[in-house]
This record gives C-alpha cells, sequence and structure tokens, in this order.
C-alpha cells in the first residue's frame, strides 16, 4: 500500500484505498472497516500523495509529515485536546498555526493512527523525491521526440467561377487603382 493508491473523499470521513476504476470513477475500499464502494465523477477525491500541510518554512508533503511524526514518537491521540495536539504538531513540523484549521489536524491524526500500521513511512518521503526527479526527466525527453507528421489535407477540385464571383474579383483591384492614382 502506498500513499498514490490512498484517497480521501469530500463527505465520506476515513481514509480509501482504491482496489479498481469504473466508468464513472473509482471503485474504493474504506481502511478500518473494508467496506467497498464506487465514486461518482462529482465526487471530489483527493490523493494523499498530493497533500500538503503549511508550515513556517512552506509546504510539506503528507509523507514527511507523517515520517517526521513517527520519528519524535509520543504522538497524541485524534481525540485529544486540541490546543495540545496543535501544540505538538508546532514543535515536531515546525506548522504554521495561523494557515492550519482544527478541523485539518483533527484529519490529520486521524489519517496518521489509521495508516501507522499499515505504511513504512521511511519509505514513502525517498518514493515521493525519486518521482519528483523523475519527472522532469520524462518532460525533457518528450520535448525531443518530435510530433507525428499531419496528414495533408486533401486538395478539393475548384469549380468554375461565374460571371458574379468574376465581377466582385476585379472590383476590388479598380479600388485599388483609384486609390494609388
Amino acid at each position: 500500500m502506498e500513499l498514490k493508491d490512498l484517497v480521501a473523499i469530500s463527505g465520506i470521513g476515513g481514509i480509501h484505498y482504491v482496489t479498481g476504476r469504473s466508468k464513472n470513477g473509482l471503485i474504493v475500499e474504506t481502511i478500518g472497516t473494508g467496506r467497498k464502494f464506487a465514486t461518482n465523477f462529482h465526487d471530489k477525491v483527493s490523493v494523499l500523495q498530493d497533500i500538503s500541510i503549511y508550515t513556517e518554512a512552506g509546504d510539506l508533503h503528507l509523507s514527511d509529515v507523517f515520517k517526521t511524526i513517527k520519528e519524535k514518537g509520543n504522538t497524541p491521540e485524534p481525540k485529544a485536546d486540541l490546543k495540545a495536539v496543535r501544540k505538538y504538531l508546532i514543535d515536531t513540523i515546525q506548522l504554521d498555526s495561523e494557515r492550519v484549521y482544527d478541523s485539518d489536524i483533527k484529519k490529520l491524526m486521524n489519517w496518521y493512527h489509521l495508516l501507522q500500521d499499515k505504511l513504512d513511512f521511511s519509505k514513502l518521503s525517498k518514493e515521493i523525491a525519486e518521482e519528483q526527479h523523475e519527472a522532469p526527466a520524462q518532460t525533457e525527453a518528450s520535448t525531443e521526440v518530435e510530433a507525428p507528421k499531419k496528414k495533408a489535407a486533401a486538395k478539393k477540385a475548384t469549380a468554375p467561377k461565374k460571371e458574379k464571383e468574376a465581377a466582385t474579383e476585379t472590383a476590388p483591384k479598380k479600388t485599388a487603382k483609384k486609390k494609388a492614382e
């Protein structure tokens, strides 16, 4: 199980593992309960790998947050006093207290406790760093490859011009001569 396979769905609590795809969305399994269901394309689905937290130094990926919390230890329970949890995160990851809401802190701690036994957090930040270094290399390689050539459009045979069309073609030429004189 990796962070790229885990999603959070707006309006539905918990974390979900993507088990497959349907024509209208994803098929997910809720971690903890094992309940399987299909999402709709209207649902707001966020991949955990793409989520980051505001810190004093900038944004910190969720994998790095989990790794730092794991290394620090003494993790407060999700239902602990919110002020104590906020202080713990400020001390641990230099959380930007003004920009992070209480609901986000609750979600973060719930997610950590759900995943602490299921994921190896030490591998997570390495995988994300490798993917970020590979992404620019792939885009450079794709710019060097020539784009496929487009097929030439078939030429249409032109019909003989009618007298009216021929008259309109010569009319602008006459006005151009008058302007030149």
